[in-house]
């Protein structure tokens, strides 16, 4: 029997957008297409903080790739772009 070990990392990216958007993140050092992803979104107030809005924002869908890649599709119901920050678990 196989022990797991628990371990985690945690990324953070930021983008613009408003709709439906397939958005790459580079940079998250050590992820391979093996690696389980999971992310959140929330919007970033002008002073640099997150915050709730009144936009509805979703994660659709995580595929990581190799050389620390991971695309997100989400959906971010506004009529135009928003600053998001994206946050990322990896295990």
């Amino acid at each position: 029997m196989e022990t797991l070990v628990p371990s985690a990392a945690g990324f953070l990216g930021l983008m613009h957008g408003h709709g439906i958007v397939i958005q790459p993140f580079t940079g998250l050092t050590g992820v391979t297409h093996n690696h389980a992803v999971m992310a959140s979104l929330t919007e970033i107030h002008p002073d640099g903080q997150p915050f709730i809005g009144n936009a509805v924002m979703k994660i659709c869908n995580v595929a990581p790739h190799d050389n620390g890649v991971v695309d997100v599709r989400v959906e971010i119901s506004w009529d135009s772009d928003l600053p998001v920050r994206v946050s990322f678990l990896v295990s």
